[in-house]
């Protein structure tokens, strides 16, 4: 089981990483024509890029501090790319079809979140212990 869970995890910090990768090469149009500018798209990207390769790293290596602290990076691109999309979503004219995708977003980074709390929980224990010994 243990194996299965860190072969997910890996995978989807994976894909994370190729998904920050898009945002800084490819920035959606309609972000950039939005702020007039790609700036926004291109800094969610690199911070999902940044938090996918240390959430891999710290996956593979078993390190929990560099997976939580990976997985915080995609918690945070997240919250960033909600925030995009919504403003994006509510602009006039109101464009209700974006709702589906800026809930998905919602829910996975809402799913992230969950992953962090939980990896706190570990990286506390470990603390306790080698601060015990």
């Amino acid at each position: 089981m243990d194996r299965t869970s860190r072969v997910l995890r890996a995978i989807g910090s994976v894909v994370f990483t190729l998904a920050g990768a898009f945002y800084v090469l490819a920035p959606p149009n309609t972000t950039t024509n939005f702020f007039d500018t790609p700036a926004p798209a291109v800094m969610w990207g690199w911070v999902f890029a940044a938090g996918g390769l240390i959430s891999l790293i710290g996956t593979f290596t078993r390190v929990v501090h560099l997976e939580r602290l990976g997985v915080l990076f995609v918690v945070v691109a997240a919250a960033m790319l909600v925030a995009g999309q919504s403003l994006v979503m509510f602009a006039d004219p109101i464009t209700w079809t974006r709702g589906g995708g800026t809930l998905v977003y919602l829910g996975f980074g809402l799913w992230a979140f969950e992953r962090w709390w939980r990896l706190g929980r570990d990286e506390r224990a470990i603390n306790e212990i080698v601060d015990a010994g």
